[in-house]
């Protein structure tokens, strides 16, 4: 791994691992992009570690009387410009489900870090009552508009994100 990533994922471990138990876990951060596209693109490893804590603390709050035991991937696409999408994962719910449209409408509105010279996507692996994260890289079912695999965030944003 490299050493963009590396920061990345150590500041948001210890963060993780100082907030303790709670309804909605959170586990590893999977970066879709390369260590110097990150660098082009990011203005550093604590700015987007700094809104992933955010995410994280948002989910938090949002599922503190959940009980039942899921896997929750958030996918979180972000454009120049302060754009943000989100996209879930879910061992039990669509897309579609209420409570996730509600949540993907908190999460957009949580201010992102800055980004410059393209796309960048993360997810981060949570887990709702107790469940384990998911170890797989998540794939949204709508970043495959054709069914066929697309370039993860370049090539999926162009067909499915457009300014």
């Amino acid at each position: 791994m490299r050493a963009f990533a590396i920061g990345l994922l150590a500041f948001v471990g210890i963060v993780a691992n100082a907030r303790g138990v709670a309804d909605f876990k959170s586990g590893s951060v999977v970066l879709y992009q390369p260590d110097e596209r990150l660098r082009l693109r990011l203005g550093s490893a604590e700015e987007l570690a700094g809104y992933i804590k955010r995410i994280e603390a948002v989910g938090t709050a949002f599922f503190s009387s959940e009980k039942t035991r899921e896997q929750l991937d958030v996918v979180v696409g972000l454009k120049p410009k302060k754009k943000v999408r989100v996209w879930f994962v879910s061992s039990k719910r669509s897309s579609h489900d209420k409570s996730l449209l509600a949540l993907r409408r908190k999460l957009e509105s949580i201010p992102p870090c800055e980004v410059h010279n393209g796309p960048v996507a993360f997810a981060i692996h949570g887990a709702i009552g107790g469940a384990a994260p998911s170890t797989e890289i998540p794939i949204p079912k709508e970043w495959r508009p054709k069914g066929e695999p697309v370039i993860v965030p370049d090539g999926v944003f162009e067909q499915i994100w457009r300014d």
